[in-house]
């Protein structure tokens, strides 16, 4: 049994066959549906139902809020079609774009700083991401955040873990150089600095989950953020805290930040700052990257303090 599905308001159709979802359909018929993680952890390829009828899957919390679930709105990458539909959601228009690789620094045992520069810069906020090609796998993506704040020459930093067998992680660790060019597309993600929330900030990241989190620091810094922000960042192992000089740098020059580093060797979920250390936690603007599962930490630990969902932003991302 298939479906027929209609975005509006492209008016782009295509068919899911059962068990598929819409995005596994779209991407399947070459639609660009937008998207970014693709397991329900981010929220990029929210869509509205319009007609028709589907199951929701599984997605990471505070996505959706009620009203927005009472108004018809799916994780379009965990939702399965039960019945034609017609929906709302965006289509990739814009184009793919080469940027040549600037620079490869290792930042830490397994994790790779890379520097590219785009034929043409575009403007973002600091804390999204992009989508890259795979080299010689034409359409196939990964999505990697930015780590800077918007650069004068709109030269991209990313910092990119190696993941077992990674299709493109292993590319960059073995054979790619300076000079090469890469296919990218963006900037994608609601993941970005608040600037004109009035609370203090709270950042925490796990390992390369530091990436977005850099950019936005770097951007507060730049328009001069006078309230208190801290960050915590941790790691399963020492040698995957990086950075280490750059944060005591920020530390020394700006009296209003403060970082903490913590190493969980077992492997549990990472716990946040005491509330000694960064103040009540509902009260800050918080900002979170790491895994699903460190992040559905935090954010019922955040939760059961009062922190308004609202308050609570975040970049969830699996190893690719």
């Amino acid at each position: 049994m298939s479906y027929r599905i209609t975005v509006e308001p492209s008016g782009v159709s295509f068919t899911a066959e059962a068990g598929q979802t819409v995005l596994e359909a779209a991407l399947a018929h070459g639609v660009a549906l937008q998207h970014g993680c693709g397991n329900g952890s981010c929220g990029d390829c929210k869509g509205t139902v319009l007609e028709g009828q589907g199951e929701q899957g599984i997605y990471m919390p505070l996505l959706l809020t009620p009203e927005e679930k009472a108004a018809g709105a799916a994780i379009l990458c965990k939702f399965k079609p039960t019945s034609d539909l017609c929906i709302a959601a965006s289509v990739h228009t814009e184009s793919f774009q080469h940027a040549e690789i600037r620079r490869l620094l290792r930042l830490g045992p397994d994790v790779m700083g890379l520097w590219l520069r785009p034929e043409t810069p575009f403007a973002y906020k600091a804390g999204q991401y992009v989508q890259v090609e795979v080299p010689g796998h034409p359409g196939v993506m990964r999505s990697y955040s930015i780590a800077n704040r918007p650069a004068d020459d709109g030269t991209l930093e990313f910092h990119i873990r190696r993941a077992p067998n990674g299709l493109f992680s292993t590319q960059l660790f073995e054979a790619l150089q300076p000079g090469d060019r890469l296919r990218i597309r963006g900037p994608i993600g609601e993941f970005f600095l608040r600037e004109d929330s009035p609370r203090d900030v709270l950042c925490v990241a796990a390992s390369t989950g530091f990436a977005p989190i850099k950019g936005i620091l770097e951007e507060a810094f730049f328009r001069g953020f006078d309230r208190r922000i801290h960050f915590f960042f941790g790691a399963r192992q020492e040698q995957d805290l990086y950075h280490l000089d750059l944060l005591a740098d920020w530390a020394r020059r700006y009296p209003n930040f403060r970082f903490t580093t913590a190493v969980d060797t077992g492997g549990t979920q990472m716990l946040l700052p005491t509330v000694d250390e960064c103040g009540p936690w509902g009260q800050h603007e918080v900002y979170l990257c790491g895994s699903p599962g460190m992040i559905n930490a935090a954010i019922e630990l955040l939760r059961s303090h009062g922190t308004p969902p609202e308050h609570i932003h975040f970049d969830a991302f699996t190893p690719n």
